[in-house]
């Protein structure tokens, strides 16, 4: 490794340039480059060199220099529907916050567009005034308008969600099923006996996927159809009449959810009927947003993988900016139960 013997550190008054990095790290200025931007190949051991020199320097690359170099604007456009704006959302917050530093490692910003019904206008917008250099959408529902203009246009994209059959397949998800069976099977090994589920009744896979994954979970320990029974609610205005007439008339012991948001309605109806949590009733949310840190007991949740997510949806996006269509096919994450308070073992037989 090369000495820092008088090269500028952080307090120096000279701009640190690439040259120096190349220099500290005992590289040529190709491979720190390559490191910089993500591409071509560098071992290992040489990218943590580079990036130790970068962190260790303070070099800051030009992004407009790089801009005109590369004719790119170093820009991604998110996506972001309705939905997402909702305060108790904060699934999709956190989603957002973990894009902004996964883009930000590769020296791009995140340009964000909430919008409202079609958005095909400001996505030809964007394109023809060459704003992003690539899209990133999530939320997906089926034939969104998002993908089919972006695939017509030939504009790289990458999401957080699935796209349809016979269009690219430019995803990062989860397998709800397997996640919302493992949860199921956690909870059922604890000794809980009359488990039911709430969820949504949407459109959505995800939801879908979710309802099954919990048959799948009984079904995984020998309990045929649903248990205690299966709740679909349409909406969060319904829900609460309706969980509370589940509970009070199918009295399950545990009760696993389709989402946090789900979840959180639980704990309060059960308090309005003296269901202690934890206690009385075991709870399970799908999303691990942070609102479940602050339940009392807190909120054991299936977790999303957030942040390796949106590593990748960069990189599957990125991938296109550098090399054209990505032929590659939809990668599937694992989400893990996240334990908590609302889930205690069950003492044993006195």
């Amino acid at each position: 490794m090369a000495s820092l013997s008088g090269l500028p550190g952080r307090a120096t008054q000279r701009k640190v340039t690439i040259e120096d990095v190349a220099r500290a790290a005992g590289v040529g200025r190709q491979t720190v480059s390559n490191v910089l931007n993500g591409s071509g190949r560098v071992g290992a051991a040489a990218r943590a060199r580079v990036l130790e020199m970068v962190d260790q320097l303070g070099y800051h690359p030009h992004h407009g220099a790089r801009s005109l170099r590369s004719r790119r604007t170093m820009q991604l456009a998110y996506f972001m529907p309705p939905a997402q704006l909702q305060q108790t959302n904060l699934i999709m917050m956190q989603f957002l916050q973990s894009l902004l530093a996964a883009a930000a490692r590769r020296h791009y910003r995140v340009l964000v567009v909430p919008y409202d019904g079609d958005p095909s206008a400001d996505i030809r917008g964007l394109i023809s005034s060459r704003s992003v250099d690539a899209f990133v959408l999530s939320d997906l529902q089926p034939s969104d308008r998002r993908v089919d203009v972006l695939y017509a246009l030939g504009m790289p994209f990458a999401c957080m969600g699935r796209t349809s059959r016979g269009l690219p397949q430019h995803w990062v998800d989860i397998d709800n099923a397997e996640a919302e069976a493992e949860a199921v099977r956690y909870v059922l090994d604890r000794g809980f006996t009359r488990p039911g589920y709430i969820g949504f009744a949407s459109g959505n896979y995800w939801d879908a996927e979710r309802e099954a994954g919990f048959r799948d979970g009984l079904a995984s320990r020998g309990i045929p159809g649903e248990g205690a029974g299966v709740l679909r609610v349409d909406d969060d205005a319904s829900a609460r009449v309706k969980i509370r007439s589940f509970l009070a008339s199918v009295q399950p012991d545990a009760v696993l959810t389709g989402s946090d948001k789900l979840a959180i309605i639980v704990y309060s109806v059960a308090a309005e009927l003296n269901l202690s949590i934890g206690r009385d009733l075991a709870v399970v949310g799908f999303d691990g947003s942070v609102g479940t840190e602050l339940l009392h007991p807190t909120l054991a949740s299936v977790a999303f993988p957030l942040e390796d997510i949106a590593v990748r949806v960069v990189e599957r996006a990125l991938r296109q900016v550098d090399n054209g269509e990505d032929g590659e096919p939809g990668e599937i994450l694992p989400a893990r139960l996240r334990p908590g308070g609302s889930i205690p073992p069950r003492p044993g037989p006195e």
